[in-house]
């Protein structure tokens, strides 16, 4: 019985650890190139950062209301939101197998569902990194097209002082892919007991 509860309460932590982990956590890892100084400014960005930044009242970016995406940009627009659609994907998965796990007996469904939480954010990965990331990193996408700085010798002078070195999925990535990695092993390991258990009473009865 004690072996369930902690079974069962272990499921539960792991599935609702993703949120705080998802939010606070630095989910994307930004590095610059600047060429004059030959020096590289880089920062680690979650959730929070950037609601605070974009979104707060008062926030550093709250004046670009009307700002306007650059054909390349939007072109990038799909991959990021499917990056974001896999990661709600992965959070959803893994509080709907804390929720079987904790309310009913069954296992496999738990199971199912860490392994689809982890390929969930196996996806983020590679919308993210490969498909929005890789324009802007490769130069296809300059910071001046960006759309913050209008056309003209101030767009010019930004795109070749200034280079986008690094933008990738960050620590938060890669501790809820351990995380659903953890449940999935968890639940797997538990399952593997559990087949064993009738075998040992079956002994037992016998002996007696």
């Amino acid at each position: 019985m004690a072996e369930k509860v902690v079974y069962k309460v272990v499921c539960a932590l792991l599935g609702l650890a993703a949120i705080p982990l998802a939010i606070f956590n630095p989910i994307i890892r930004i590095v610059g190139d600047i060429s004059v100084t030959k020096t590289y400014v880089g920062e680690d960005v979650s959730f929070r950062d950037i609601y605070e930044l974009f979104f707060a009242k008062g926030s550093t970016f709250s004046g670009f209301g009307d700002f306007k995406l650059t054909d390349p940009v939007r072109a990038t627009m799909p991959a990021l939101i499917a990056s974001g659609v896999f990661l709600a994907l992965a959070i959803l998965f893994g509080l709907a197998g804390a929720v079987i796990a904790v309310g009913t007996r069954k296992k496999l469904p738990v199971l199912l569902l860490s392994a689809g939480s982890m390929l969930c954010i196996i996806g983020m990965f590679i919308a993210f990194n490969r498909f929005f990331a890789a324009p802007y990193v490769d130069g296809t996408i300059s910071i001046a097209d960006l759309g913050f700085i209008e056309e003209g010798i101030l767009e010019s002078i930004f795109s070749s002082l200034m280079h986008l070195e690094l933008l990738k999925i960050s620590s938060a990535g890669f501790l809820l892919l351990g995380l659903y990695s953890a449940s999935f092993l968890w639940t797997g390991a538990y399952m593997l007991v559990e087949l064993g258990e009738p075998k040992d009473k079956e002994k037992k009865k016998k002996k007696a």
